[in-house]
């Protein structure tokens, strides 16, 4: 039965490439819905792969039938992936209307808490794609709509799907402390994120200083901090939480420290908790350690929990401009040198002795460039060890739409049409059969990891070839 659904998904995708079509509007979707023909689903979940979340979903649409919707005013952020924290897309497949609700915000737990959560389900909103303006920008190829509303569809029906059909997250359900199995199905998403742990200017700049290097911003000067460092820091009741001077020296004497996390809801503070703390990755006494949280916070140690990345790097900027000393971790896709000077007064130091950024990807001399483009090498290299594999989650409730879309997605992002499309930060799992192997492909882009945890992010990782 699996072998004759599979046949019949290619033979849908291949169909649907070969209808020529113009971009759907949002009359035609709700005259579908109408109708009874329209195709939706909704998916929620991590941040980072939504480029390639769209891309998945792109390649079974009718050529030249897409339309991108969101609730951003922006005329000019209109690429997938910069359309804010609800999006959907939408086109004809095989000429018929299907459209997909994409919601990032609050992050990963948000791939499965809406099935094992009544009350998540009610918080949860998507985006209600009747009510929009045409954006006088659009990504190539595209029509593009902003402005949309939103709608919390538990709690004030639209007409539109009710329940997200599943997701992706950055890490496994259980690193949030549940079992799934019994309301979907995880599957791993052969996609990897790299993850690095940011400071203010003015702590980068201490900590050049303090190590004897030189103040610029080149990954091979970047002042280093250990994972225990680290730890000392982020765990609840530990060394650290008094002032910088155990890492700086006199110079962070008396020098409060601004912790800057992600909710617990977060992959990102999942990802943080299991490589730091190793929770909930280990058992017994002291094996593994609580993250420290806003209500730990003191007149030395202030901590923050925030619901998105760009909250972080603007709480990591503003303390900057005060001259205050914070950290805390960012997914890699976070690039401080296109950021707006809003949110742009951070840096990534080296863990370890390793940079997140460091690599010579195409071989033309400029490390600095390449690195910083893709940060990514060290970690595909198995140099650099905070590196997270994703999980996609299809529930039990999803409509035939999603339950057949999300594995077409899951298996669109550990096999791209285009290595390139990989979008900073992230790799390809060796596991998930990508013809962009290590070796090189695309200007000699490397995007495959040589390792893996075989799906297990409490595991170690294993060099695979």
């Amino acid at each position: 039965m699996q072998i004759k659904q599979l046949i019949l998904a290619v033979a849908a995708t291949f169909a649907a490439g070969s209808v020529l079509a113009a971009p759907v509007t949002p009359a035609q979707i709700g005259a579908a819905r109408t109708a009874g023909t329209l195709q939706e689903t909704w998916i929620s979940g991590a941040s980072a792969p939504t480029f390639n979340i769209y891309s998945g979903f792109a390649l079974g649409c009718d050529a030249d039938s897409i339309s991108l919707f969101s609730n951003s005013s922006s005329d000019s952020n209109v690429r997938p992936g910069s359309l804010g924290n609800y999006a959907a897309y939408a086109c004809t497949r095989g000429g018929v209307v299907s459209v997909v609700y994409h919601t990032v915000a609050d992050g990963s737990w948000n791939a499965y808490a809406p099935h094992i959560d009544g009350t998540q389900l009610q918080r949860l909103r998507r985006l209600d794609q009747a009510n929009c303006q045409v954006a006088t920008g659009a990504f190539p190829g595209h029509v593009n709509y902003k402005s949309c509303q939103l709608v919390n569809p538990a709690a004030t029906p639209d007409g539109a799907v009710v329940r997200p059909a599943g997701g992706f997250s950055d890490v496994e359900a259980s690193l949030f402390g549940f079992d799934v199995s019994s309301v979907g199905t995880e599957a791993e998403a052969y996609v990897g994120q790299t993850f690095g742990v940011a400071v203010s200017l003015p702590l980068y700049r201490a900590l050049q200083a303090a190590q004897g290097l030189t103040q610029n911003d080149d990954p091979a000067n970047a002042p280093n901090i250990s994972s225990a460092q680290y730890t000392s820091i982020v765990a609840r009741f530990s060394g650290y939480q008094t002032d910088w001077s155990p890492i700086l020296g006199a110079a962070g004497a008396g020098k409060a420290i601004y912790l800057e996390r992600r909710v617990s809801t977060s992959g990102t503070q999942a990802s943080s908790n299991a490589h730091f703390l190793k929770n909930p990755c280990s058992s017994g006494l002291n094996a593994d350690l609580a993250p420290a949280g806003a209500g730990d916070s003191t007149s030395t140690f202030v901590v923050t929990e925030h619901s998105g990345s760009g909250n972080v790097k603007g709480a990591l900027t503003t303390r900057g401009n005060n001259g205050e000393f914070a950290i805390g971790v960012l997914s890699m896709e976070n690039n401080w040198r296109v950021d707006s000077p809003a949110n742009n007064g951070y840096r990534y130091v080296k863990l370890d002795g390793v940079h997140p950024e460091a690599g010579t990807f195409n071989g033309n001399g400029n490390a600095l460039a390449d690195g910083i483009e893709f940060a990514r090498e060290t970690a595909i290299n198995g140099d650099y060890a905070f590196h997270i594999e994703m999980r996609s989650f299809v529930a039990n409730t999803a409509d035939a739409f999603g339950a057949q879309l999300i594995p077409e997605i899951t298996a669109a992002l550990g096999n791209p049409a285009s290595c390139s499309d990989v979008p900073r930060g992230l790799t390809l799992n060796p596991l998930g059969g990508s013809i962009c192997n290590s070796a090189a492909v695309e200007g000699e882009l490397q995007v495959v990891a040589k390792g893996t945890r075989f799906g297990n992010n409490c595991a170690p990782q294993q060099m695979f070839f």
